[in-house]
């Protein structure tokens, strides 16, 4: 095989390498005469430096770089500290790597000069592209005609290889402004600006920097609102008096930082959208010409790398006979996974560049909670940084994570519950993902309101009780029977009473009486304690209407239903009287995420994985403690709670959650009936299609009703 890559920048020369290791020949034409990187410098985790550890190639880049002790988030005006990430020696033995910071262009020439001269055509910019059965080729401007078996377009976010596939498409632009510049050790104070990752964070506006030669170079990069800098014609270069003003008031390290600059380039922040596909025939994409990315999750060019590697893999496993079906399977392997990098990179942008006082404190508050449970930053890195593309380029294409973190060949047994998967799968789209708990919240209603509207024969009513806004759901023809208090999931982020509506009237038919869905504030703008302060509100206001606890039900699923068991702590501890049960369903009850079976079946559940979690989480109890029984009642003393009905599905990651706190109920002599399904999704009763979702509510009912009558038996397991 002969491959032709179109682009010379760290994607299309490690694609050479990697194909050349693989035994294939490799030829890049890269439009300019010189190579050359522009911008500053570039940071290589541990899933970039992988690959160039297999290429013989890491203990130069070692000897070039700088390997950062840590990532230091401090606040722009005050320079206090606000979360730090250590990526030394513990992201080595996390990881496989250290983390390389270095200067692009020493990595350019790294990378160039592993290859042999004639394996680089310079000034050798593209006319045509074309293709055959029996080859590809490239028409360049001096009319030379460049032949080979499959043409790789490695060139970049304006790339003519994409637009010939697939039409001009304009990129998307983040609204933001980027500053680069590299400062020369001399015109820096010493010793202020240590070997680590230095970054700040104020309204609207970040700054990234960090050593690219030790002791030499420092490379610097700040992003400012689009509306901060005016201009009548825009050129790279940029009027440092311009970047002063812009973070004017900043602190002192700052300051320093800013004055030592005596040119530095702008240019907008841009990025596309996920292509539907890369491959034609004989040519595919990699690199910023496939999934170009914001630079916050630093993976533009790790991702081009993991590119180059698996592109290789897949050509040389398929050989010349078989050139378009390695590269579709390139395709299925690569698409998936930088899709997710490309979503999280954006909504690392959106949440470092908040610019409401209130969202700021939100992000801050959540990143103390982080700190609490994720000290070492893996929510945040290990999906990028623990990402072992040599292994993975062989294992099979359904072990790829996408989107939802969920391996790509997951499957379930039966129709049904494969419908469900599917529904939770596709929940989140990518834009949903990339602005963050915004999107995920307008997702999460779509889904059940498009999926589970509630019938007409459903009488809703907006109410208060305690001052907390609810939904009384039932039927339109009143009837006496108990009332179910309901809180919805969402891991106290997402959901809403509204989004309820239809589960809610189920529940209300179960105990052939009224379901009422409270509408809690949520996290992050509302953190703990605001959900548990409503839930017992919402209660106290329920007795206050002349409901009898007697009568009364808790029920939720997922953060819900442990909302539900928090509750019924708190209820005991004020003295009221206990309701009649509680209903839990797959309740996220450990805060903690120290469940196994978060491990367990990460990759199998397309509703939850630890990431997600963790975000969700600590945006909710924030710089409180979340082993406190009220944020993570398997932590509490449950002795005297009235009877619980948990249930839960075998394969979901909150498996664990609902065992251990079954257990510890039973153990405080509390009257718990457990039902475990098989082969369903997280929270199945809201799937009202699933038939363990008209099971489960059958046996609510019925124990239901033996609990009113008192004829309830013994603590059961099914």
């Amino acid at each position: 095989m002969r491959i032709i890559i179109v682009g010379g920048g760290i994607g299309g020369l490690c694609t050479a390498l990697a194909l050349r290791e693989n035994g294939i020949d490799a030829i890049v034409l890269e439009q300019a005469k010189a190579l050359k990187e522009a911008g500053a410098g570039v940071q290589i985790g541990a899933n970039g430096a992988v690959v160039l550890r297999r290429l013989g190639l890491e203990e130069q880049l070692d000897a070039m770089s700088v390997k950062p002790l840590s990532l230091e988030y401090r606040d722009m005006e005050s320079g206090q500290p606000m979360v730090s990430w250590p990526v030394g020696p513990q992201s080595a033995k996390l990881y496989g790597a250290p983390l390389y910071n270095v200067h692009r262009a020493d990595l350019v020439e790294l990378l160039a000069g592993a290859l042999p001269s004639e394996c680089i055509k310079l000034n050798a910019r593209c006319a045509e592209i074309g293709q055959n059965a029996e080859g590809a080729w490239v028409r360049l401007e001096s009319g030379e005609l460049i032949e080979g078996d499959a043409i790789i377009g490695a060139d970049g976010i304006h790339s003519v290889v994409r637009e010939t596939l697939y039409g001009p498409a304009e990129a998307s632009f983040a609204n933001l402004l980027v500053w680069r510049a590299l400062i020369p050790a001399e015109r820096l104070p010493a010793g202020v600006y240590e070997e680590r990752g230095n970054y700040w964070v104020g309204p609207g506006r970040s700054i990234v920097s960090y050593w690219v030669r030790p002791g030499k170079l420092y490379s610097f990069l700040a992003s400012v609102p689009a509306t901060e800098v005016h201009r009548e014609s825009w050129a790279d270069s940029g009027d440092v008096n311009d970047l002063i003003r812009s973070f004017h008031g900043a602190e002192p390290r700052v300051q320093q930082m800013l004055e030592a600059i005596d040119s530095a380039f702008i240019t907008g922040m841009y990025y596309r959208d996920p292509l539907s596909r890369w491959t034609e025939g004989r040519i595919t994409l990699m690199g910023d010409s496939a999934h170009s990315m914001v630079p916050y999750l630093a993976q533009g060019a790790c991702q081009a790398i993991e590119d180059a590697w698996v592109l290789a893999r897949c050509l040389a496993r398929h050989g010349a006979s078989d050139i378009s079906g390695g590269l579709l399977e390139y395709e299925d392997r690569r698409r998936p996974r930088t899709t997710r990098v490309q979503a999280a990179a954006r909504s690392m942008v959106k949440l470092v560049h908040e610019a409401d006082r209130e969202r700021i404190n939100a992000r801050n508050g959540r990143w103390k909670g982080m700190a609490r449970i994720d000290p070492l930053g893996m929510t945040t890195w290990s999906f990028c940084w623990g990402y072992d593309v040599i292994k993975a380029a062989e294992e099979p294409t359904g072990n790829v994570l996408g989107l939802a973190a969920t391996r790509e060949g997951a499957r379930m047994q039966r129709p049904e519950s494969q419908r469900a998967f599917d529904l939770w799968k596709n929940a989140f789209s990518q834009e949903d993902v990339a602005r963050g708990y915004d999107g995920m919240r307008e997702a999460y209603d779509r889904l059940l309101l498009t999926n589970f509207p509630a019938p007409a024969s459903v009488q809703v009513t907006s109410i208060e009780l305690g001052g907390v806004p609810c939904l009384r759901v039932g039927s339109k023809h009143p009837r006496f029977g108990p009332t179910v208090l309901h809180f919805h999931g969402g891991a106290y982020v997402i959901g809403s009473a509204k989004g309820s509506v239809e589960y809610a009237g189920r529940l209300a038919d179960a105990v052939d009486g009224q379901c009422i869905s409270v509408d809690y504030r949520l996290a992050p703008e509302r953190p703990y304690p605001a959900a548990i302060d409503d839930a017992v509100n919402a209660y106290r206001g329920l007795l206050d209407s002349g409901v009898q606890a007697a009568e009364i039900f808790l029920s939720g699923e997922s953060s819900g239903g442990g909302l539900a068991v928090a509750l019924a702590i708190s209820i005991r501890h004020a003295g009221l009287p206990q309701p009649a049960g509680i209903l839990a369903a797959c309740p996220f009850a450990d805060l903690t995420l120290s469940s196994e079976s978060l491990t367990r079946f990460h990759g199998d559940d397309p509703a939850a994985n630890r990431d997600m979690l963790s975000y969700l989480a600590a945006s909710y109890f924030q710089g409180h403690e979340p082993t406190d029984p009220l944020v993570s009642p398997v932590f509490g003393d449950l002795h005297g709670l009235p009877p619980m009905l948990l249930t839960a599905a075998t394969n979901e990651v909150l498996l664990d959650d609902t065992t251990r706190l079954a257990d510890r109920a039973k153990a405080s002599g509390v009257d718990v009936t457990l039902r475990l399904v098989d082969d369903s999704v997280h929270v199945f009763p809201v799937f009202a299609f699933l038939p363990e979702a008209r099971e489960t509510l059958d046996h609510f009912s019925a124990w239901v009703r033996e609990l009113q009558t008192g004829t309830a038996g013994q603590p059961q397991a099914a």
